[in-house]
């Protein structure tokens, strides 16, 4: 029989996750509707110029600065602040589930092996390494490997060390739109790109990594 302890760290870990998931659509659906409304105006604004539309251009008050094309140049840079926003709040929200399921498992190893005894002797440096922590999981619960790509990610996010980031590309190269080493280089986690599929896929492996499958009960 499962136990009510177990039941209530897999409900509350479960809680914890719907709650992210709500704070990332809350966030990023406002600013993926600016962007389809931008793209709108963009397709309205070419067809008009195939229609013969023209503008009037901008002149800076000192004559030295002429923009032909001030609309045009008005969306494009709407339309690219939009995109820079979502990417920005997809990264962040990896980052933040991912160190979630960090935090999570370190408390509920914790309790479950400490008390207020034996606290002196806990081995916190244990949980400073991604792999002694999830060995340490293993003890108590069943877990997969998924969890790893998503720990990946984050880290290469989040640290920016070209190593981890290049061994990122030849793991995921679907995360890159650029795959040249020149341009990982010089721009390290920005050359990662983060798509809503991408963050949806996360969810669902950090959702599928908490504490469901107790080896005792």
């Amino acid at each position: 029989m499962i136990s009510n302890e177990f039941n209530l760290s897999n409900h509350m870990y479960l809680s914890k996750i719907s709650r992210y998931r709500e704070i990332y659509e809350r966030s990023v659906k406002p600013v993926e509707e600016q962007l389809t409304e931008v793209e709108r105006e963009i397709d309205s604004y070419n067809l008009r110029v195939k229609c013969g539309y023209s503008e009037t251009p901008l002149i800076s008050g000192d004559a030295a600065s002429i923009n032909f094309f001030p609309k045009e140049t008005r969306l494009h840079d709407h339309k690219g602040i939009c995109i820079d926003v979502i990417e920005s709040i997809n990264k962040n929200t990896i980052i933040s589930i991912y160190h979630f399921w960090e935090r999570y498992w370190f408390d509920i190893i914790k309790g479950k092996e400490m008390n207020e005894v034996e606290e002196k002797n806990f081995k916190y440096s244990e949980f400073q390494d991604y792999f002694s922590l999830k060995k340490r999981i293993s003890r108590h619960y069943e877990i997969g490997e998924e969890i790893e790509k998503i720990k990946d990610v984050a880290n290469s996010l989040k640290h920016g060390n070209r190593r981890n980031i290049r061994r990122l590309l030849d793991t995921y190269p679907d995360l890159f739109e650029r795959k040249d080493k020149f341009f990982i280089s010089c721009f390290g986690a920005d050359a990662i790109s983060i798509k809503r599929a991408d963050v949806e896929e996360a969810f669902e492996i950090v959702s599928n990594s908490g504490p469901q499958k107790p080896l005792t009960s």
